[in-house]
């Protein structure tokens, strides 16, 4: 998700320096906004990312321009706002201000990622009954980007989840419905850790998932039975060996320390339909043919905007133990045996 807001920007600046020699490449100024806000009414801690669009009067430019953070960064010339509203109308709460800061993590790219990134948060706490619209100030054009989103409700998981043995395709998920979740991600992690042969101390810990979500825009009713949206496969065994390497330098035990072994890991998420349309119109077609329509649920008073405000809300996750006979296929089946896993038990301190 990050990558297709990102693209937008880069795409539109590239337009700028692929376009045909009738298009003038120096055109007047427009403010560009990019923005990627997923609120969460369940965290201390909301993030909004602001992006603006640049130009480049030279082919290939945009590349080198892009990883200068005075090309896509307003830094102090935007006031970023939350305004609260119940339905339609607005409530008395004053607005909630997003402050700087460069204090995230951030992977590599074409775009700008070192010390002086920025992001917009807010420690406020969001009413999970109230709507809530962003409201991004320019100060310099005077230009007002806004978008709107219903908070996503909680969710959880019914009846036993898991009777859980990585042999067999006895496990399932079910789970109940957000208030305004329209799409559910769910996930299946193997949690393990390694030890250094070495000094003995704990090196890593990691996880091994499997995605068992719905397709994206698929909407789930649960039947009276409450049967499980997905089962587990015994073909996790080749993920684990698919994405581990063999490293003779440590031991790898089952689970995290502290855990008696409880290694397998039910992850979810629910978001709501505006972050499922922008999903499904940002995403690739099986073709070289494109008949995506670009979406997003931002507006501009005098630019262009792009990206998308929505919300989504996270199931508490859950850890469970496996069967003694998948540990011991893990340990020692021809699948995995060569990477070293041992079961918990053995781990000393």
């Amino acid at each position: 998700m990050k990558i297709n807001y990102l693209f937008l920007c880069g795409c539109f600046a590239y337009l700028f320096t692929a376009c045909t020699p009738d298009v003038p490449l120096l055109a007047p100024y427009k403010d560009v906004t990019v923005v990627y806000g997923m609120l969460n009414q369940q965290s201390d801690t909301n993030f909004v990312k602001i992006y603006r669009g640049f130009q480049s009067n030279k082919p290939g430019a945009v590349f080198l321009d892009a990883q200068n953070p005075d090309s896509i960064y307003y830094y102090d010339d935007i006031e970023v706002f939350l305004l609260e509203y119940k339905d339609t109308a607005r409530t008395s709460r004053l607005p909630i201000e997003f402050a700087i800061t460069h204090n995230f993590s951030r992977d590599s790219g074409l775009f700008y990622y070192d010390k002086e990134r920025i992001i917009y948060f807010t420690t406020e706490k969001l009413d999970k009954e109230m709507v809530y619209k962003i409201q991004i100030k320019n100060k310099k054009t005077g230009n007002i980007t806004e978008g709107k989103t219903e908070l996503v409700g909680e969710f959880e998981t019914t009846m036993n989840i898991f009777y859980f043995d990585m042999l067999k395709e006895t496990a399932g998920i079910t789970y109940s419905q957000a208030k305004n979740g329209k799409h559910y991600f769910f996930s299946i992690n193997f949690i393990y850790f390694e030890v250094s042969k070495s000094t003995n101390e704990v090196v890593k810990i990691g996880k091994i998932t499997r995605n068992i979500s719905p397709a994206i825009g698929e909407e789930i009713t649960l039947s009276s039975a409450q049967e499980p949206i997905k089962r587990f496969s015994p073909s996790f065994y080749d993920d684990i060996a698919g994405k581990l390497k063999v490293d003779p330098s440590v031991t790898r035990y089952i689970g995290s320390p502290g855990t008696n072994g409880a290694c397998i890991e039910v992850e979810g998420w629910a978001a709501n339909d505006t972050l499922v349309k922008y999903l499904l119109s940002n995403k690739p077609t099986s073709t070289f043919i494109q008949i995506n329509k670009l979406y997003t649920n931002l507006t501009s008073t005098d630019g262009l905007a792009f990206g998308v405000f929505a919300s989504r809300t996270r199931l508490t996750p859950r850890v469970f133990s496996t069967s003694e006979a998948s540990q011991d296929t893990l340990c020692f089946g021809h699948k995995t045996r060569n990477l070293g896993f041992r079961p918990w038990t053995e781990y000393k301190p």
